[in-house]
């Protein structure tokens, strides 16, 4: 994300500003790499044999398994437990109907860590400047009262940040429902049903569905439109567990989670061009080769990670699942491992100009 310079959300709504690094990484990255990250046998050397033995036997079609990704999915991730704190034993019994998704989900895994990470952010990053402001403000000791508005303060630095966060997440939310709403309504679990009604059956997986997660989701879909432009210049993409069975590959056109993704692009442009901030930006030099090499790094990650920042931390964090905070762990430390790399870079370029000039 560092090196693309924005995440896969954010790289769809630099395109729309008109940010040629981010077609770079959101084309080559997350729609191509990623495609043919799935479809190929990268990492075989690495896989142990038990993981091949499981994958064999969950009798899938042998065409089926054809990539290092296919037995990675089929011969462990599927074997692995799945945790959400409100169907835990002690969870769910203590709390009836749904306190539980309100104390065991939403506070005990999003609402108390976000809180804690705060509170230590606060405490090594924007105390002591505010701390030191508010003392002089007062003329005298500051105490407990201080320290909460400090904390404050740097949440509500940037106001329109926060407003619109908000209304993101509140969005979000009403998305879920009312996608949820829509299924349990209409007796619809997931698009490929409909897509198989209209007489696009080809465009499901062999299980007759197709990637519909009912919520935000980002890199997915665009697997999906760079597995369809594959599949349209002759590699077949559906020989693999991804495509083939889970997800399906619809043509762009009937793919309802590749809309959302392409409505960032526009909503994006709409604004870009409200506040005459819309330029086109052909990338140049070594902006070429972070765009490309960040976005095939995120499209890549995406798969062992199963979903990107959004899907893999934001959505498993809100639904209760421990591990997005593993992902978010390894984001951070992902970034900041990129934030030195540009250091680096900067200061190393940097001298070899002065020692020039």
């Amino acid at each position: 994300m560092v090196l693309a310079g924005g995440c896969a959300s954010g790289s769809l709504y630099k395109i729309g500003e008109g940010n040629g690094t981010s077609f770079l990484a959101a084309f080559f990255g997350l729609c191509i790499g990623q495609a043919v990250f799935v479809n190929v046998k990268w990492f075989n050397f690495l896989i142990p044999q038990k993981w091949v033995d499981a994958a064999a036997a969950k009798g899938l079609p042998a065409d089926k398994v054809t990539s290092s990704f296919d037995t990675y999915l089929a011969g462990y991730v599927w074997d692995q437990p799945t945790l959400q704190w409100s169907h835990t034993k002690a969870i769910s019994e203590a709390l009836p109907g749904a306190t539980k998704y309100f104390i065991g989900d939403s506070l005990l895994n999003a609402l108390i860590p976000a809180a804690v990470l705060l509170i230590v952010i606060y405490a090594f990053y924007s105390r002591k400047g505010f701390m030191k402001k508010r003392t002089k403000a007062k003329g005298g000791a500051t105490g407990f009262s201080d320290e909460l508005a400090g904390i404050w303060n740097m949440i509500t630095a940037s106001k329109r940040t926060t407003i619109m966060g908000v209304i993101i997440g509140i969005v979000a939310g009403l998305h879920i429902f009312v996608m949820k709403g829509m299924q349990i309504k209409f007796g619809v679990a997931n698009f490929g049903e409909l897509l198989t009604r209209m007489g696009h059956a080809a465009d499901t997986s062999i299980k007759g569905t197709v990637f519909d997660p009912g919520y935000w989701y980002i890199t997915s879909q665009e697997g999906q439109l760079g597995g369809w432009i594959l599949d349209k210049l002759g590699w077949n993409m559906r020989d693999n567990i991804f495509f083939g069975v889970n997800n399906g590959l619809p043509d762009p056109w009937r793919n309802p989670a590749l809309w959302m993704s392409l409505g960032i692009v526009f909503g994006a442009m709409v604004m870009a061009r409200l506040n005459n901030e819309f330029k086109f930006k052909l990338p140049k030099g070594e902006l070429i080769v972070w765009g490309l090499l960040g976005g095939i790094l995120m499209g890549v990650g995406s798969r062992p990670a199963l979903g990107c920042n959004i899907g893999a931390f934001f959505i498993r964090v809100a639904g209760g699942d421990p591990s997005g905070w593993l992902y978010g762990t390894g984001m951070v430390g992902g970034a900041f491992l990129g934030v030195k790399f540009f250091n680096w870079w900067s200061e190393r370029k940097m001298a070899k100009e002065m020692e020039a000039f």
